[in-house]
């Protein structure tokens, strides 16, 4: 036997005996160790052994089904998540509402809105009085008004994420410092990182870190990554991390296991990743002498801080008694002499009955936040509420920054131009670069011509320079409609009813103007016939010496086929002449071609061709008698005439 073939077979007896090894470890599936995997927030493994428990059972009990479902659920794994949810609950003899919500929450982020929404219902007709079942009985379909919401940002990759891990939080201050949290590794091999990320499939990942990054340039920025010194990355799960305004102190979330002495409470020892708010010194390049903040209490969760522009007060997100959600927002004062006062809630207003988090107050007083409440885009959406406003409602950012997955921690520096926020769109968390999108509202008013009043579900159609369809409406009983277009973009503005004549406008909107309105003044379809027996239109051009028409004289012709579908009956006849220049006979064959071209627009416009007529009559009817004739009288002569036929 050759070396070569020996070496192969060693190798094939060691992966069979190390497959069957393991075959051997996993023994028969156990439902005790599910679960003990389950309690232990160990989800991937636990959903590995409930698979192999429902493999193993001809008739599986929906506990396995409900216990999957969770496990693929905190996995982000939204297909299989929401498969076995329907499996439990029609198996399940009592109905359970928070599985029912938790089934409702996982059909949002997979698209399939309809059935969410009967899902709701189910949930709300279980436990009306639930904050939760309250926050959606306000407006259950709220998700189909997510189409009117204006663009306010446009987002690119960020620069700080890394291939493997997670990378999210990102927060700035004022000289460019960023803060953001990451389970990156340390060990740079490649090799080992590549074991690392096979074992990455069942989520077997390091804990979070706190990491710094410096940033330059708005444009094309440059971000060097480097992990935080000293005390505050501990083995424990760290969360989001904002500096003070001096750069001295600086205020983090992390698990509460890292306080001695809420390690006793029984909640913190359930809770999956229970979070509390910490305080650390800077000294040096370091940060020493980490403290908790003193009104924490180890029964409630705190996370996601973060500092006022003015540096007054700490925001941060918390389930402490006076919530009206499973999380709320707060903010305390930040005194003097390391002080604080007491946390206050920022209302019903703000806070759903859901999940509330991840505020961030920008300097023009905006306050952005993540919430998944009802009439999201599908997990968590960002939302933001201007608190310049008493009483303002929070309104969603819209599309690209929000998806049907989960979409948070939004920051935005108006000064600078540019902002933060983080997303699992592309299956793991990261971090994108937020830009504004300069975006105006325009005010559309459509009119009757002849008796000035307004004209309802007029459509509305905004094109940009490229042709493109952007925005499409209706009026409203007023004959109003309200839009947006991109600044500094000219726009066409087609405005059309089937009673009137087509109309078109157009707009191009500085940055600085803030609403721009357009009358729209529509002609009923019967001016058309003013003479008795023909159609009156504007001139139809062609390109020059072809057979060609413009888009302008498309878009006049197009009155014609409005008017001739409105009257299905009615015959026509299309006359073209030239001008008197040229050869006689290359004017007439040119205007023959010409009334030709004409009827086949027509009749690809959907009007039949044994209702159209066509003739060229070259030069032979000239309307104005010249000889010479100057540019003016050659336009007269060079026109198309539409006669009626019959009605």
């Amino acid at each position: 036997m050759k070396k070569k073939d020996a070496f192969r077979l060693c190798l094939l007896l060691l992966m069979s005996l190390l497959m069957s090894s393991n075959v051997l470890a996993k023994g028969k599936p156990s439902l005790k160790k599910a679960d003990k995997y389950y309690k232990n927030t160990e989800y991937s493994k636990a959903a590995e052994e409930y698979k192999r428990l429902e493999r193993g059972s001809r008739h599986t009990d929906p506990y396995i089904y409900q216990q999957l479902a969770i496990c693929y659920d905190k996995l982000d794994r939204v297909i299989e998540a929401s498969t076995y949810y329907g499996k439990a609950i029609a198996k399940m003899e009592k109905q359970d509402p928070e599985l029912i919500y938790s089934y409702a929450k996982v059909l949002q982020k997979s698209g399939r809105y309809e059935v969410a929404r009967d899902m709701m219902d189910d949930f709300t007709e279980l436990v009306p009085n639930d904050s939760r079942a309250r926050d959606f009985a306000k407006n259950p379909d709220a998700y189909y008004e997510l189409s009117k919401l204006k663009e306010y940002f446009g987002y690119q990759e960020s620069g700080m994420n890394d291939r493997y891990y997670d990378t999210f939080g990102a927060l700035m201050t004022k000289n460019d410092t960023i803060y953001f949290v990451s389970n990156r590794t340390k060990q740079e091999n490649k090799f080992a990182r590549k074991l690392f990320e096979v074992r990455d499939r069942y989520k077997r990942m390091p804990n979070y870190d706190i990491y710094q990054a410096t940033f330059t340039a708005v444009k094309e920025p440059i971000f060097k990554s480097t992990r935080l010194l000293g005390t505050i990355n501990k083995r424990f799960n760290d969360g989001r991390a904002v500096a003070s305004l001096d750069g001295e102190r600086m205020f983090f979330a992390s698990e509460s296991y890292r306080y001695r002495r809420f390690r006793k409470n029984p909640i913190v020892k359930k809770r999956d990743r229970m979070m509390s708010l910490f305080v650390a010194k800077r000294k040096g390049t370091k940060w020493r002498k980490v403290k908790k903040l003193p009104f924490t209490r180890p029964q409630y969760m705190y996370t996601s801080p973060s500092i006022s522009p003015d540096g007054k007060y700490l925001y941060f997100a918390s389930d402490m008694e006076g919530s009206h959600g499973v999380l709320d927002i707060w903010r305390v004062a930040l005194l003097e002499d390391e002080d604080y006062g007491e946390p206050e809630n920022l209302g019903a207003i703000i806070n759903s009955g859901t999940i509330n988090e991840d505020p961030f107050l920008s300097e023009d007083n905006v306050l952005y936040f993540t919430s998944d409440r009802w009439g999201g885009f599908g997990g968590k959406d960002i939302y933001m509420v201007d608190m310049n406003t008493p009483n303002a409602k929070p309104v969603n950012v819209g599309q690209p920054i929000n998806t049907a997955l989960d979409d948070y921690a939004f920051s935005y520096y108006p000064s600078k131009g540019i902002g933060f926020f983080s997303s699992n769109r592309i299956g793991r968390n990261d971090i994108y670069k937020v830009t504004p999108s300069c975006k105006r509202d325009v005010k559309v008013i459509v009119k009757n011509k002849k008796f000035n009043k307004p004209v309802s579900n007029a459509l509305v159609k905004f094109s940009n320079s490229k042709r493109r369809i952007e925005d499409e409406a209706v009026t409203d009983d007023k004959g109003v409609l309200e839009g947006y277009v991109t600044c500094a973009e000219l726009y066409k503005v087609v405005v059309s009813h089937p009673d009137y004549l087509d109309e078109e406008l157009e707009v191009k909107v500085s940055k600085d103007e803030e609403v721009e309105t357009l009358i729209a003044y529509l002609r009923p379809l019967e001016e058309l016939m003013i003479e008795e027996d023909r159609i009156t239109l504007e001139p139809i051009h062609f390109a020059f010496d072809q057979k060609e028409i413009t888009i302008a004289s498309k878009f006049e012709l197009d009155k014609l086929v409005k008017l001739m579908k409105r009257y299905p009956t009615m015959r026509i006849k299309v006359n073209s002449h030239t001008d008197s220049k040229g050869n006689p006979d290359y004017n007439l064959k040119l205007s023959q071609n010409r009334a030709d071209a004409t009827v086949e627009y027509l009749v690809s416009q959907g009007i039949t061709k044994d209702r159209l007529e066509s003739e060229g009559y070259g030069d032979k009817m000239l309307k104005i008698q010249c000889a010479p004739c100057d540019e003016a009288q050659d336009a007269q002569n060079r026109r198309s005439e539409f006669l009626i036929l019959s009605r």
